[in-house]
C-alpha cells in the first residue's frame, strides 16, 4: 500500500513560491499543496487561486493552528523565516525553508534547535546540489578521484541587481526586512557548494561593503578567505556589479592528486531562461580519462522527468518523512551557511 500523500502548505505567496507550487504540482502522486498563507492583503487569495490551493490565509499562525498539515515551506524574506519553522516544529509539522535558513545565527539555531526537540525534519533548500554536474563532482570526490584530500576550494557569485530591482519588492535592499546583500541573498548557493565539497569551515576572513549602489543599505559586495577544519583553504567572492551579460555562479575545486574541476551554474541557466529548468555544466574537468558535462549537454535535461531542481529536493523531502530518515540537505548543514554568511 501506497504511503498517504505528504501534505504541504506555503509561508509566503511572493515570487520564490511560484516555484515550489510547480515542484509540488509535479509530484501529484505523493503530495498535495492544500493551504498558503501571507501577510499581504489579498496575495494568499490570488496564489490560492493560481494554483488550486483549498486554503489560504492572512497569517502563518492561523494557517498552522488549522491543522491538516504534514510540511510547511517557508517562502518569506530571509528574516522572517525562523518563527514559522519554529512554530511549525512545535506542532509536529516539518519544515522545508528558502535559502539561507535564517537571517542570523541566532535564528537559524532556535530553528534547528525546535526541529530536533519536536522530531521534525528541518531542510534548507539547496536546490541545485541536484545538477548533474554537481552530483558529478560530488560523486568524483566520493571515489577518490580529486585525491585523498580536497585542498583548495573557489566559489564566485558575480551577478548585476540595480535600482528597479530594488524597488521591486519593499523588503529588498534594507538590513531588517533583508537581512543583507550579496551574502545573504545570492550566495547561498555558492557557499553551500563550498561546504558540500570542502567539509566544514573552521576560519573565516573577509570584507564586505556597499561599493555600487547607494541606494540601499546592504552590501553589494564581498570577498572572503576561509580555512576548512580539514586544512584545506577556500575564497568567496560575490558582488552584484557586473554587467547582465558576464554573470558568472559558480564553483572551482582542486584536489591534491592535481585534478581540478569546476561548476557552472549561470551560463546555462540563462540560456534556458525562457524554458522549465536552469542546470549547471562543468566547464573544467581534468580527471583523467573523463570529460566534463558541457553547457551544450546540460540543455539536454531541460527535458528532464521534473519541472525544477526544487522538485527533486522536495521529493526528497517526502521520502525522508516516509522512510523516516534525515534528508540530503539537514538543517545543520542550513546552520552552517548562514555561521559562515
Amino acid at each position: 500500500m501506497s504511503p498517504a500523500k505528504v501534505r504541504f502548505g506555503i509561508i509566503g505567496t511572493g515570487g520564490i513560491a511560484n516555484t515550489h507550487a510547480a515542484g509540488l504540482a509535479a509530484l501529484t502522486d505523493q503530495a498535495e499543496l492544500v493551504a498558503c498563507c501571507d501577510a499581504l492583503p489579498g496575495r494568499a487569495a490570488e496564489f490560492a487561486q493560481k494554483w488550486n490551493v483549498a486554503r489560504h490565509y492572512d497569517s502563518a499562525k492561523d494557517m498552522l493552528d488549522a491543522g491538516g498539515l504534514d510540511v510547511i515551506c517557508v517562502c518569506t524574506p530571509h528574516p522572517q523565516h525562523a518563527d514559522p519553522l519554529v512554530m511549525a516544529a512545535e506542532r509536529g509539522i516539518h519544515g522545508v525553508v528558502e535559502k539561507p535558513l535564517a537571517a542570523t545565527l541566532a535564528d537559524a539555531d532556535r530553528a534547528v534547535e525546535a526541529s530536533v526537540k519536536y522530531g521534525t525534519i528541518l531542510s534548507t533548500m539547496s536546490q541545485r546540489r541536484w545538477f548533474p554536474a554537481a552530483q558529478r563532482i560530488r560523486k568524483a570526490i566520493d571515489e577518490g578521484k580529486m585525491g585523498p584530500r580536497m585542498i583548495l576550494g573557489e566559489s564566485v557569485c558575480e551577478m548585476w541587481r540595480d535600482e528597479p530591482y530594488y524597488r521591486r519588492d519593499a523588503w529588498r535592499g534594507r538590513w531588517d526586512t533583508e537581512g543583507g546583500g550579496v551574502l545573504m541573498n545570492q550566495a547561498p548557493h555558492n557557499i553551500d557548494f563550498l561546504l558540500w565539497y570542502m567539509g566544514p569551515a573552521e576560519e573565516i576572513f573577509g570584507y564586505w561593503g556597499n561599493i555600487n549602489h547607494p541606494y540601499v543599505e546592504i552590501e553589494d559586495n564581498a570577498v572572503a578567505v576561509i580555512r576548512f577544519k580539514s586544512g584545506a583553504l577556500g575564497i568567496l567572492k560575490g558582488t552584484l556589479s557586473m554587467h547582465p551579460e558576464r554573470r558568472i555562479h559558480g564553483v572551482t575545486l582542486v584536489g591534491d592528486s592535481g585534478a581540478t574541476v569546476s561548476l557552472d551554474c549561470w551560463q546555462v541557466e540563462r540560456r534556458v531562461a525562457a524554458g522549465p529548468w536552469d542546470v549547471g555544466a562543468n566547464d573544467i574537468w581534468t580527471i583523467p580519462n573523463e570529460k566534463g558535462l558541457t553547457k551544450d549537454e546540460a540543455l539536454d535535461y531541460s527535458s528532464g522527468e521534473l519541472p525544477n531542481f526544487h522538485a527533486y529536493q522536495l521529493r526528497d523531502v517526502i521520502g525522508a518523512i516516509n522512510d523516516k530518515r534525515p534528508p540530503a540537505v539537514t538543517g545543520e548543514e542550513g546552520r552552517r551557511v548562514v555561521a559562515v554568511i
